[in-house]
């Protein structure tokens, strides 16, 4: 069942259990407000029957007429029985009635007025001490009046609720359809996804805030979804790229070693070259592992980006005998604590720092800390030959190259690698550079 249909019956089903529960308040309430006023109505009437009897001896003629005409308006003779003390019929011409009773007549005398129903009529009887002796008058009214109008009651409660129904089904339906057309335009962007616009970010206009957070939830999966595939399109087109120039080096140094015999310094140097190429080739791999989520799978958790930093000094030092100057400036230790992948961050900022050491010949690298403004800031600063300006807007593209390092070995990889890294944390990376260096400025915005 389509949700919008199940959200229609929903609303149905509730309103039509208030509808009932609030028709039984009313039906009930009515009920009992029409008996009291028949009751009422009944008692006066016995009031008058009781004065028309037993008062015509204090009455003028005329006052009796009257009685009489207003008894007749409201009662027939054949409703109205007066009582003696004996409990016997005095006046009235109501047939005997068994259920006025000699304890209905008692308990009428005690209390002064009785009244009560029957399934077809309503009664009501008062006592009335006389000069002639002491009574009980009782009347009587059919209740087929009354049950006329308590049918009316409920077939117009029936009716507007059967009504009321059919338009809370359309009406529901109706803002159903409205609710869920956002949903249907979701679906709509989702189902022509594929593998060529498949980051597209979903748009809507005129919605509301819970489907505006539902698509934007969408959209930052998306994201991630694009960066993690950007890497491991990165590295198959790095793998593919580079593991060509050692994998020859090795075949090549081989064939050449096989042509004739060599001396054992030869060997020994030729050892010492595969050692390198396979290094090189080892160094390519565990890369593409890391980046590809082989090891890590991007599992994200709390870490602190100091020790990230301490980790690429030491490797650094201990690999390239370099000479790194740290600078924390940070007072508020929270900034340092991080939602990361402790291993991404690490191999880029080795990168930078790897690079720093190479393109400034092994001068001092320069690595700070910094509380810029609530934001965690890394800044990496080198005095080599620096980027120049018509290669800066490049420097982050797959196996790009500065003009000015043919002099030094590279892939042209570490830039890109890095700054893909840097985007899937939400890090913003900022390069400046020029004839005397290189300054790369990390901004943890979401630190």
């Amino acid at each position: 069942m389509k949700l919008r249909s199940r959200l229609s019956y929903y609303s149905l089903v509730i309103f039509s259990v208030l509808f009932v529960l609030t028709s039984v308040v009313i039906y009930t309430l009515f009920y009992r407000w029409a008996r009291q006023n028949e009751y009422k109505n009944l008692q006066n009437t016995t009031l008058v029957a009781a004065v028309y009897y037993l008062e015509k001896d204090e009455q003028t003629h005329a006052e009796h007429v009257s009685v009489q005409n207003e008894l007749q308006r409201l009662i027939s003779k054949t409703n109205i029985a007066v009582y003696d003390s004996t409990d016997k019929q005095a006046y009235g011409h109501m047939e005997q009635d068994v259920l006025i009773s000699p304890s209905v007549l008692a308990k009428t005398r005690v209390d002064d007025y009785h009244v009560f129903e029957s399934k077809t009529a309503f009664y009501a009887g008062i006592y009335y001490p006389d000069n002639q002796g002491d009574f009980v008058v009782f009347t009587r009214s059919s209740k087929e009046s009354f049950n006329e109008l308590m049918y009316v009651l409920l077939g117009i409660l029936t009716a507007v609720f059967l009504s009321s129904l059919l338009i809370i089904l359309l009406f529901s339906r109706w803002l159903g359809k409205i609710a869920y057309q956002p949903i249907l335009r979701i679906i709509e962007q989702v189902n022509i996804r594929d593998h060529q616009n498949l980051t597209t970010p979903l748009t809507l206009d005129n919605s509301y805030e819970e489907v505006d957070e539902l698509v934007q939830s969408y959209n930052r999966f998306i994201k991630r979804i694009s960066q993690t595939f950007n890497i491991q399109k990165n590295f198959i087109d790095y793998v593919s790229h580079e593991l060509r120039t050692p994998i020859a080096a090795v075949l090549g140094t081989l064939e050449v070693t096989n042509q004739k015999d060599r001396s054992v310094e030869e060997y020994k140097a030729m050892v010492l070259q595969l050692d390198e190429y396979i290094q090189d080739l080892q160094s390519t791999i565990d890369h593409m592992m890391l980046l590809t989520g082989a090891k890590t799978n991007f599992d994200f958790a709390l870490m602190r980006i100091d020790e990230v930093l301490w980790e690429v000094v030491e490797h650094a030092t201990m690999y390239y005998n370099a000479q790194i100057e740290v600078y924390i400036d940070v007072q508020d230790n929270q900034l340092l604590e991080i939602h990361g992948n402790d291993k991404l961050l690490e191999l880029a900022i080795n990168n930078l720092v790897e690079n720093a050491i190479k393109y400034s010949d092994n001068q001092t690298v320069y690595l700070s800390l910094h509380d810029y403004n609530g934001v965690l800031s890394i800044r990496i600063v080198d005095h080599g030959i620096g980027i120049p300006a018509e290669d800066l807007e490049r420097a982050t593209q797959n196996f790009f190259r500065g003009q000015n390092t043919g002099a030094y070995q590279g892939k042209g990889i570490g830039l890109s690698m890095a700054s893909i890294v840097f985007s899937l944390h939400g890090i913003q990376m900022k390069i400046a550079s020029g004839m005397s260096g290189t300054t790369v400025t990390l901004l943890f915005l979401k630190a």
